[in-house]
């Protein structure tokens, strides 16, 4: 694993596309912050204990074309800026965000996704259960105590699911942390025992190959 870290640092610095790594099951943790998740290279745009490599998702969705068995983002497309109406697909934006994960993986690869969860945080506010302030303006804006921690974004199930149907994932579905070899991370958030986390993974069929083939 420490050989293809070193191969995809190279290939960033150089602005290139690395070989398809044929011994190693390639997945991507996306915005590890301060957690690292075993089996996956972590990857984040700060420095931080645990990251493996610091880039940008846009350029590492160009540097590992068609190389990962999947990409795991805990609580990162938040930040990427809303579509809006004309659902917009830049790069800072959800659908680019998605798209450039797309790129990442090969055929049949896993789209891994945590974001809060905007109806059951909307819940608990509007049935007096938990308080604006503290526990849910930061889960649904950022805590904004550096540049990045910025929330741009809101999501239920409909439009997590719009948006990558949107970007062309398929078999879209929840999954629990609790039954992954994970260290926590934000895909375990709870309130009051109550998961305020929307989590879905879905997979992305390339070059016509059909479901039942994969199955």
């Amino acid at each position: 694993m420490r050989n293809v870290i070193g191969e995809i640092q190279k290939a960033l610095q150089l602005g290139k596309k690395i070989k398809r790594p044929t011994d190693v099951d390639l997945k991507i943790y996306y915005g590890c912050g301060t957690t690292r998740q075993p089996g996956y290279i972590n990857v984040d745009v700060r420095n931080t204990n645990a990251t493996d490599i610091v880039a940008g998702l846009w350029e590492l969705g160009a540097c590992l074309k068609g190389c990962c068995s999947e990409v795991y983002m805990s609580h990162v497309l938040e930040h990427f800026g809303s579509p809006g109406k004309a659902m917009r697909k830049g790069k800072n934006d959800v659908l680019g965000a998605i798209l450039s994960v797309k790129k990442m993986l090969r055929d049949s690869g896993t789209i891994r996704i945590a974001v809060p969860d905007f109806k059951i945080l909307c819940q608990m506010y509007i049935n007096g259960e938990v308080p604006l302030y503290p526990k849910l303006l930061g889960r649904i804006s950022g805590e904004q105590e550096y540049p990045e921690n910025l929330h741009r974004c809101v999501f239920d199930d409909e439009f997590l699911e719009y948006c990558l149907s949107y970007c062309g994932f398929e078999d879209i579905q929840r999954w629990d942390p609790t039954e992954e070899d994970f260290n926590i991370d934000s895909s375990f958030d709870q309130i009051n025992g109550v998961d305020t986390s929307l989590n879905l993974k879905a997979k992305i069929y390339k070059k016509g190959i059909k479901k039942y083939l994969t199955r």
